[in-house]
């Protein structure tokens, strides 16, 4: 119980920062001992705040951005600029971002459909057990779950500490460079908005991984109305909840797969060799300090490798892909594990059968003994709600019945093509610099 309260604790604490931002607003009634949907308008009043720091963000980098394209161009300061990648790359997360921001807003109703879908679950199977009813996870969830603490904790140091915006200290002067910093640290806001919606997700894979180890630890052959609940919930309440979390999660997951196209062409940026960049690597901080001398230019400070930070990057992105697929994949096992447990259900005849048999007017027909389809028959659970190959993963909703999807299958397949990728372009660069520094070292035996 301790594991999977663990999970929860979790969600409760991500709830006030999605209560912030107007994505889950939610009371609990004492009455009924239930969560219930609040939403007001101030909901709102975050969302306009988050886009006008996107506006502005882009608005400043824009400006700061010809600012120092101008500077270079009149030799006055010799300034380092950003690629056009990383301009892209800048501007369509924004995009990005507001998008999942409107998406997240406008689909609210699915995320609460979820929760009310889940809380029904647990108050039913409550009033079978009572008391027995423990809720428990295996050691994997709540590995998954200390994992993701860590990645948040990653992210919060660095939109707090690391971008700090460092100002000149110069009295009564304020340049594009320094309100590039503050608005570099204002985004903070929208990137936690975008990476907490990601956790969210992570978070509702765990917590089904963990309900559904519930029901199979359950002895589901002492009691039949147990088995029909668990019957409706595999075959009708999981498909749907699974369908409700894919169709509000779809717009975040396409968004984040778009910007790690991105950060991947932002990566490969730096695998290419240029003589001149490859020169200019090599120089002191002295010979940059005389070559600005010698053009009439302000010394500038050497930046060192920026191929670290893309890396670093690009690396806190794998990791929390990777940290999501993995989480799909322990709810996917654990589903099929009590699909299988359930299939091989066999029931005698007792006084709940005959009280089923009963209640549906089937009083002529007697059965010795049970199978799932007996059940199911019984119950009015249909079979097509099964979901054989993978659970749904991104869902469609296409008309009020109607919906397609994407199973994880599919999903997976994309990360292995991507990580192939960093992973070449890896094994690539490395090469090259070993035979870069097999060439230098030639050629310091050859100067000698």
């Amino acid at each position: 119980m301790a594991r999977l309260r663990f999970i929860f604790n979790i969600v409760k604490v991500l709830r006030f920062p999605l209560h912030f931002f107007g994505l889950l607003q939610l009371r609990f009634s004492n009455s009924q001992r239930i969560y219930q949907q609040k939403a007001n308008l101030c909901r709102f009043l975050p969302a306009i705040f988050i886009t006008l720091i996107l506006v502005i963000h882009q608005f400043v980098s824009y400006h700061w951005e010809r600012e120092s394209q101008l500077v270079n161009s009149l030799n006055i300061e010799k300034r380092p600029l950003r690629s056009e990648i990383k301009l892209w790359s800048e501007k369509l997360t924004s995009i990005y971002i507001f998008l999942t921001l409107i998406w997240s807003l406008a689909k609210k109703n699915y995320l609460w459909k979820v929760v009310n879908e889940g809380q029904s679950a647990y108050k039913q199977l409550k009033a079978l057990l009572g008391k027995h009813l423990i809720l428990e996870c295996s050691w994997l969830v709540l590995i998954y779950g200390i994992l993701l603490l860590l990645l948040l904790n990653v992210f919060g140091a660095t939109i707090l500490y690391f971008n700090w915006p460092k100002m000149s200290g110069e009295p009564k002067t304020i340049t594009l460079a320094e309100i590039f910093q503050v608005t570099n640290y204002l985004m903070g806001l929208p990137r936690l908005m975008f990476v907490l919606i990601w956790a969210l997700h992570i978070l509702y894979h765990l917590i089904n991984a963990g309900w559904l180890e519930t029901l199979r630890e359950l002895s589901l052959q002492r009691n039949l109305k147990l088995f029909q609940f668990n019957l409706r919930y595999l075959f009708s309440v999981h498909k749907h909840m699974n369908i409700f979390a894919g169709h509000y999660f779809r717009m975040s997951y396409v968004c984040f797969l778009y910007i790690m196209y991105f950060r991947i062409a932002e990566l490969l940026q730096y695998f290419r060799f240029n003589a001149i960049e490859l020169v200019q690597k090599q120089k002191s901080q002295e010979d940059l300090e005389d070559e600005a001398f010698w053009n009439g230019q302000e010394s500038i400070q050497n930046l060192g490798n920026p191929i670290m930070k893309s890396v670093l990057i690009l690396s806190w992105h794998l990791a929390l892909w990777m940290l999501l697929l993995a989480a799909a994949n322990v709810h996917q096992e654990k589903y099929f594990n009590l699909m299988a447990k359930s299939w091989n259900f066999k029931a005698d005849e007792s006084c709940e059968l005959k009280e089923i048999l009963a209640g549906n007017g089937w009083k002529r027909l007697t059965f010795k003994q049970l199978d799932i389809l007996d059940v199911m028959c019984l119950s009015g659970i249909s079979i097509c709600d099964r979901q054989p190959v993978s659970i749904c993963f991104l869902a469609n909703k296409l008309r009020i019945n109607r919906s397609s999807y994407i199973n994880l299958k599919t999903i997976t397949g994309h990360f292995r093509l991507l990580l192939n990728l960093v992973i070449s372009a890896g094994m690539v660069y490395f090469i090259q610099q070993m035979e870069l520094r097999q060439l230098q070292g030639y050629r310091i035996q050859e100067s000698l």
